[in-house]
């Protein structure tokens, strides 16, 4: 977006011309209708959830088809995948917001509590503003949206500016469904506008995916709810009795999702030498099968990053490789933002390709004599969202699931494998809490404890 375009956003149900009156518009509103929300029962908001679900599921084709226009460098194949997911996050919401997540407490355990009853209510925390990334235009603010529902909570989405309308579509058929119209906007806004929105104390909660940019906010803010989904180096650690096959399978799979323009795509593999060759082959075989082109394709599954700047930053670190000798299995020279599948054998822990998230379709794949040196590389980033680690050993695996520094652990799995129910998110330079759909309802709400001592009973000699 150009910096004299004006960006259209969705205030008040409407396409709107965005602009500073319209961001205070829609900010007044989601706050002044926080009390309203609350008198939606669950069984209310899980109707609303499910109809999201089912519009989204009639609307898969033209959905996937737009993002990948409107974008430019997201393949149709990723994105008829990321209103599937959409579809299962609010669906899994609607679920949630059928059990809940009040719990009892026992207050009798103590001789104090005797006749007392208890029970812990989740209370939504406030407005959210949720700040998503260009590389997901409808499943990150899926994962913002959905929840947000379920707590109870109004919700102003901030896309980025390179997708706005995957955004503003999503939010009209959440708004379809009924949910009410003061109770979320898109809000394309400007670096110093969003600056603004950071800092409104209206806006209690903070819901950032992206990069650095987090870490900011939280300074900014920290008296604020900030939840930080944010990047990594992927790793995976293959043992020597592994399942090679289904090893190089599931790395090409998830080194390459989303051209590689993913926080948990696969970067970096440790493999045990007696079986480092043999895997080598094996994901060369993968890799070079990956279909390559345009975007609008469906057999793509590799298209151009999303500038031509990423595309050159991830050549830099390609060439970095090369000069510290590694050697490129598969791969060539970058046409402006395409940059082919690349493989990286003999990499060393000195080669910026092993310490910096590369955000492209670039894997390096590095031997090791023993997994203990696998955990130690793989852990030397300072943080992680997942870790992969294929062995056929359960004592292998859980003994390096304890060990590794991660957010998750995913065994004879990739790292980025996921499912959208399951807690998500990094430890350290990773990111700051969770979402996945409970937790993400636990990140917009508070416990609130109600006790009821019945009246007419003696009080207990220790109270």
């Amino acid at each position: 977006m150009s910096p004299s375009s004006v960006a259209e956003g969705l205030v008040l149900g409407q396409r709107v011309a965005l602009d500073a009156g319209q961001i205070e518009a829609a900010v007044a509103a989601a706050h002044a209708c926080q009390r309203a929300l609350r008198a939606l029962s669950s069984f209310d908001r899980a109707e609303i959830l499910d109809k999201v679900a089912n519009a989204l599921r009639a609307a898969r084709e033209d959905l996937a088809e737009g993002m990948a226009s409107e974008s430019g460098y997201l393949t149709l194949r990723d994105m008829q995948l990321e209103v599937d997911r959409s579809v299962e996050v609010f669906t899994l919401s609607a679920a949630l917001a059928r059990v809940g997540l009040d719990e009892t407490v026992n207050i009798e355990a103590v001789a104090r509590g005797r006749g007392a009853i208890g029970w812990v209510k989740r209370r939504p925390f406030g407005t959210v503003l949720g700040i998503t990334a260009f590389n997901g235009p409808i499943l990150i603010a899926a994962h913002k949206i959905a929840p947000a529902i379920v707590a109870g909570c109004p919700i102003l989405i901030k896309p980025s500016p390179r997708v706005p309308r995957s955004a503003v579509r999503l939010a009209e058929c959440v708004l379809g469904a009924g949910w009410p119209v003061e109770a979320l906007a898109v809000l394309p806004a400007t670096d110093a506008q969003t600056v603004a929105l950071i800092q409104d104390e209206r806006l209690p909660v903070i819901s950032f995916t992206g990069g650095d940019f987090g870490w900011r906010i939280k300074d900014m803010v920290p008296r604020k709810r900030v939840h930080l989904e944010l990047g990594g180096v992927g790793a995976v650690i293959v043992a020597e009795d592994a399942d090679l096959l289904l090893a190089a399978r599931e790395c090409a799979i998830g080194g390459f999702v989303r051209s590689g323009q993913a926080c948990l795509s696969v970067q970096r593999i440790y493999v045990q030498r007696p079986v480092y060759a043999r895997f080598l082959e094996l994901l060369k075989v993968e890799i070079d099968r990956i279909p390559v082109g345009p975007v609008t394709d469906p057999r793509t599954q590799v298209g151009p990053l999303v500038d031509v700047a990423a595309a050159k930053r991830v050549d830099e670190l390609i060439a970095d490789a090369l000069s510290r000798g590694a050697r490129r299995l598969c791969g060539g020279n970058i046409d402006r933002s395409l940059v082919p599948p690349t493989l990286l054998a003999d990499a060393t822990a000195e080669m910026r390709i092993m310490r910096r998230e590369a955000f492209g379709p670039v894997v390096a794949v590095a031997p090791v004599d023993a997994l203990d040196e696998a955990v130690a590389e793989a852990n030397a980033i300072g943080g992680a969202i997942h870790t992969g680690i294929f062995t056929s050993n359960i004592e292998t695996a859980l003994r390096l699931a304890d060990e590794v520094e991660a957010g998750g652990v995913i065994i004879n799995g990739s790292n980025a494998w996921r499912v959208d129910q399951m807690p998500y998110g990094g430890v350290g330079k990773s990111g700051f809490g969770r979402e996945g759909v409970r937790s993400m309802v636990e990140e917009y709400t508070e416990p609130k404890v109600i006790v009821i001592r019945r009246q007419g009973l003696r009080p207990s000699s220790t109270s």
